[in-house]
């Protein structure tokens, strides 16, 4: 069992800050190339001419999230459960709109592309609630942890083997003891003796850039949470409690922090929460034996770097080019004339020998520096995946055969980028959809599309599902498309393709009721950006028509059959000598 006395738990947090260091030393640099040297005090001398970060996130961040998500949720037993998943998706759709979950996802994603993105998910108390209420409404939310203030079990060889996870936070030592009066949890004698932070660097930034603060009087200190450690009050995983979070703080010892001086400025607390834990690490690529995931810009910094350098090379060169004319010194007048006369002005002089004048020319770029910086452009291009088309340059020099061969590559490595994203904001969504199914004090109105999905004039979701429900049977899946941009010509062909396909589909449902449409419908819809497809058709008016057409045809054969019933003997008789005539016999 791991260590958790304040001493050591304190040097673990060391340890996994200097492994954290590691990965994000070049972290500052590869954001002051990004912003360029007109942004935030970057030196000029140092900036990079080829902005490939800069190009890269512009091109990459709008593809990969642009809108909030929406979800499907099914579940492994839909006869009892299917009702459990409807409320579950409709709440999980409402939360995302509510919450705004797009502006969070937007900055995660850049910290995703440059280093690893860390989003927590926690409980909070719901905007806008009456004070005057005996109820106080909880519900999930979401926010982003800069890569700078997380740290992970640095022994962990991937993140789910991690034995502990957490976050560096910062508050105004006043406010935690104006909390400590009121909330217990908090202890009140070790915080009145925590030293302040002496500037931003305490806080996990660097001086410099306009940054320089003066006391502010704040401490810092972390949350982490071990999953190993069940305290003896917890009431258990079987109550939603999985592991234990520790708040633990340090004293400054001639100017550092001094690890024998740790103390927990809160009780240890169970975590109520998914058995996942509280935070979800987003990256674009594995790389074995590390918790730490490798982004597609550091990948590529080296060539970045190699690129620029040669670049501002080609940029010192050309400006030191100078064009000079040499003429002989014995005659003044030839030079004064050369030196005053304006362009293209012709100057007649008696006797002129051509070696008299010559022009010459001194440094400027040369032939093996342009072709050398359009190879290693070719290059870093072809690793990051970037190429003409993508950046909307189509000249018409590659062929059409290069052009499509250059977007599957690139279409290829961005969708993985793509889904490894989508898959940490399902494990997002997931933690979030736990609250709403675990937790009696969520709740909140779900609006009009989910009315008119559940026949209701004004539905609530409330937390807290039947006993018997478990969130472990709940399958979510990300609406195919849904965080994606479309385009206004995109949009205009998919809105004529539902129409093509609705009126196609609408007159077929009647005469083929064995099929299932809304289901197939719902699969169209996926591949065209349109989940709902299927919302198009309305399917109880379908039901009614249908009920109608059959109790009309019975109607029909009723009454032949009445008619026939109704015939005297030799009514009958005429009527089959008529039909006898009419085929002959």
């Amino acid at each position: 069992m791991l260590d958790i006395t304040p001493t050591n738990l304190y040097e673990e947090i060391e340890s996994a800050e200097r492994y954290r260091d590691s990965h994000l030393e070049h972290y500052n640099d590869v954001i002051s190339g990004y912003v360029g040297p007109m942004y935030g005090g970057v030196d000029r001398d140092q900036f990079s001419p080829e902005n490939h970060v800069y190009e890269y996130l512009s091109l990459t961040v709008p593809r990969v999230i642009h809108d909030n998500p929406r979800v499907r949720v099914s579940t492994r037993r839909p006869v009892s459960q299917g009702a459990v998943a409807k409320a579950i998706e409709h709440g999980l759709n409402r939360w995302t709109r509510d919450t705004n979950v797009r502006s969070v996802l937007q900055r995660v994603a850049y910290d995703t592309l440059i280093s690893y993105g860390v989003i927590l998910t926690t409980q909070v108390p719901m905007p806008g609630q009456d004070p005057m209420s005996g109820f106080k409404a909880y519900w999930p939310n979401c926010y982003r942890i800069t890569p700078k203030r997380f740290i992970i079990d640095p022994v962990a060889l991937s993140v789910p083997e991690s034995r502990f996870t957490g976050h560096m936070w910062v508050r105004d030592k006043e406010d935690l003891l104006e909390e400590a009066k009121i909330d217990p949890s908090w202890n009140k004698e070790v915080i009145e003796t925590l030293t302040t932070s002496q500037g931003m660097e305490d806080s996990g930034f660097e001086k410099g850039r306009g940054r320089d603060v003066p006391e502010r009087h704040e401490v810092v200190a972390y949350d982490v949470w071990v999953p190993e450690i069940e305290l003896k009050e917890s009431p258990g995983p079987d109550f939603g409690f999985h592991g234990t979070i520790y708040t633990v703080a340090a004293n400054e010892y001639y100017g550092e922090k001094d690890p024998s001086k740790a103390d927990f400025i809160r009780e240890p607390r169970p975590y109520y929460g998914p058995p996942t834990g509280p935070y979800s690490m987003f990256g674009a690529y594995y790389v074995p034996d590390t918790p730490y995931p490798l982004s597609p810009i550091m990948a590529t910094m080296g060539q970045v770097d190699e690129l620029n350098d040669h670049v501002r090379s080609a940029s010192a060169s050309a400006a030191n080019y100078k064009r000079l004319i040499l003429v002989d010194s014995k005659s003044k007048k030839l030079a004064q004339d050369v030196k005053s006369q304006p362009h293209d002005y012709v100057v007649p002089v008696e006797g002129l020998d051509r070696d008299r004048v010559i022009p010459l020319e001194l440094g400027g770029i040369t032939n093996q520096q342009v072709a050398y910086i359009e190879m290693a452009r070719e290059r870093l291009d072809r690793n990051s995946g970037i190429h003409d088309a993508m950046r909307g340059n189509v000249t018409g020099s590659a062929t059409a055969t290069e052009v499509s061969i250059a977007e599957g590559s690139s279409s290829v490595r961005l969708a993985y980028i793509k889904q490894q994203f989508q898959e940490a904001v399902r494990n997002v969504l997931s933690k979030v959809g736990w609250y709403l199914h675990n937790d009696d004090r969520v709740v909140f109105p779900l609006g009009a599309e989910a009315a008119q999905d559940l026949g209701l004039p004004e539905p609530y979701f409330m937390g807290g599902m039947d006993p018997s429900s478990r969130f472990s049977d709940l399958e979510l899946e990300l609406e195919a498309y849904s965080m994606e941009r479309t385009t206004e010509a995109l949009q205009q062909r998919r809105a004529m393709e539902a129409f093509q396909i609705i009126a196609n589909v609408a007159s077929a449902m009647p005469q083929m009721p064995y099929v299932d449409w809304g289901g197939l419908l719902d699969k169209m819809g996926d591949a065209l950006n349109m989940p709902d497809l299927s919302s198009l058709v309305d399917s109880q008016m379908l039901q009614q028509m249908m009920q109608q057409q059959q109790q009309e045809a019975q109607a029909q054969q009723q009454m032949a059959a009445e008619q026939v019933s109704a015939q005297t003997p030799e009514e009958e008789m005429a009527s089959e000598r008529a039909v006898a005539g009419q085929i002959g016999i």
